[in-house]
């Protein structure tokens, strides 16, 4: 992604989070607002059916009936009286959010309703508009928004010496009805976003062209510099032409910076003497070496991988069709299938060297770790004749490592070392500091490597030995160069070989 299109992104993103959280705001301040203005009309609506159901049943009541008496004689009122019907409908009908008005008795059956098909049929408990109005912001809006069930308020009408309340108003509120109502500035609020959306496009295109506007002039200027021209800070505008002009001089700064670290470096070498030159030209040899083998396998294992899995399933079926037809033909069939398998576990070792390495860098006491590598070895040096001598520093030796992979980079070392000397010699193993690194001295009494074999051992796949895999001495060169050191090593035939493993102490950089 370019850096204009990270620009607009970004700024329309902002946008876009700054006018949905507006949206949401004022949609949860409309909802709220919608309840109250329900909550009230039902209050109201509520109140007046309740004022007007008194003042009926108080200029019918004698005053020498029972109270027995007195609630069937209101309770047949109420569900007789046709203007109360009529004022139930005629309430609903003022609102813009109520649906339904009912009046029940006492059992709870509906008495006198706005909808005639209600009247003497259970009046349905609904949830409380006031629930709906103290729940969550979230849980407003989806009510409001998805909700199919009516809501309700509860208006209780009483009589003297009794309890419970003899008529119960009930007045339904429809989500769908506050839906309604709430869409013409759900609308607005929609356009309205629509169009700062569409501005901050325009204004973000238009800023990212201005921003970059420099941006390109520069990358000019640097192209210029790299391919040795004068660059032109005059071709641009007064004020690019500055801004350039103090970027030119900052990068001819660094240029002269440049050049001169390179003569100090070259300077520093030339002082060198001719050992730690080609050590160090050996040691960056080395590493380039790698980097080329580690390219060109993981191609070449990636474009064998695929085909060598295909053979190997058409060997198989080719086996189960043949080798009941010709017998003779399953020693050939077990050749090809073990050179197969003999492919695939080169192809995995290709791939598992040049699987990236997650290090887990810890401080980690070298002495420890090495005396803790040479108890696991001591077994098998015991076994071939083989003494093991370790010589180390006083007191913890610490490092910044990968305890697991070092150990194992040590004991690739080692083992290769006991394997040479076959049976009787010495392994000798010392820690010494020099400045700030600490240098393991590896050492045998085996017959040594030839000479014109020493730039080879690192390289991956080489091997002296008959079933060697030659890949340890290549992951130890890629384990101590992770870690920050250097190895090296030192060999005579007939007298041994020595390898010189030097490490970075905790704390120096």
């Amino acid at each position: 992604m370019t850096l204009r299109a990270r620009l607009l992104s970004l700024t329309l993103s902002m946008v876009a989070i700054v006018a949905l959280t507006l949206i949401a705001l004022n949609l949860n301040s409309l909802a709220g607002t919608s309840l109250d203005v329900a909550i009230g009309s039902s209050e109201m609506a509520a109140r007046q059916i309740h004022s007007v159901v008194v003042r009926k049943l108080a200029s019918t009541t004698p005053g020498s009936l029972t109270l027995a008496e007195t609630k069937a004689l209101w309770t047949r009122a109420v569900a007789e009286d046709g203007d109360l019907a009529a004022l139930l409908e005629g309430t609903m009908a003022q609102s813009s959010s109520i649906v339904e008005i009912n009046i029940a008795g006492e059992d709870s059956i509906v008495l006198a309703a706005s909808n005639p098909q209600r009247r003497k049929t259970p009046m349905v408990s609904r949830q409380d508009l006031h629930e709906l109005r103290d729940d969550t912001p979230l849980g407003r809006i989806t009510a409001i928004w998805k909700g199919r069930e009516d809501y309700e308020t509860r208006l209780p009408l009483g009589i003297s010496g009794q309890k419970a309340p003899l008529f119960t108003i009930q007045v339904l509120v429809a989500p769908v009805l506050l839906r309604a109502a709430m869409l013409p500035a759900l609308w607005n609020m929609a356009a309205a976003s629509s169009v700062a959306l569409a501005l901050a496009f325009v204004l973000a295109y238009w800023s990212a062209r201005i921003a970059l506007r420099p941006l390109a002039r520069i990358s000019h200027l640097i192209d210029d510099i790299a391919g040795g021209r004068v660059p032109d800070v005059t071709a641009g505008k007064a004020d690019e032409a500055r801004e350039l002009a103090v970027i030119e001089s900052k990068l001819s700064l660094l240029g002269e910076r440049f050049r001169g670290a390179t003569k100090d470096l070259e300077g520093a070498l030339a002082r060198l003497d001719a050992g730690t030159r080609r050590h160090i030209e050996d040691q960056l040899l080395m590493a380039r070496r790698l980097t080329a083998i580690n390219s060109l396998t993981s191609r070449v294992a990636h474009e064998i991988k695929n085909p060598l899995n295909s053979i190997s399933l058409r060997l198989e079926v080719l086996r189960s069709r043949v080798s009941e037809e010709e017998p003779d033909t399953a020693s050939e069939f077990a050749i090809l299938s073990e050179e197969v398998l003999r492919l695939d576990r080169v192809v995995r070792t290709f791939l598992d060297f040049n699987r990236p390495v997650e290090l887990r860098l810890a401080e980690t006491d070298l002495r420890e770790l090495t005396r803790e590598m040479l108890n696991f070895l001591e077994p098998e040096a015991a076994q071939r004749g083989i003494r093991i001598l370790f010589d180390d520093m006083a007191g913890p030796v610490a490092v910044r490592a990968d305890s697991d992979l070092l150990r194992q980079a040590l004991l690739n070392i080692s083992v290769n070392a006991i394997e040479a000397m076959g049976t009787g010699g010495e392994l000798r193993m010392l820690l010494e500091r020099a400045g700030d690194s600490c240098v393991i001295r590896i050492g045998d009494t085996g017959p040594g490597i030839p000479r014109e074999q020493l730039d080879k051992i690192f390289q991956l796949y080489f091997t002296t030995k008959p079933k060697g895999s030659g890949i340890g001495l290549a992951m130890t060169f890629r384990a101590v160069q992770l870690h920050g050191g250097t190895i090296e090593v030192d060999s005579m035939v007939g007298r041994g070989t020595t390898f010189l493993v030097t490490l970075p102490l905790a704390g120096v950089s």
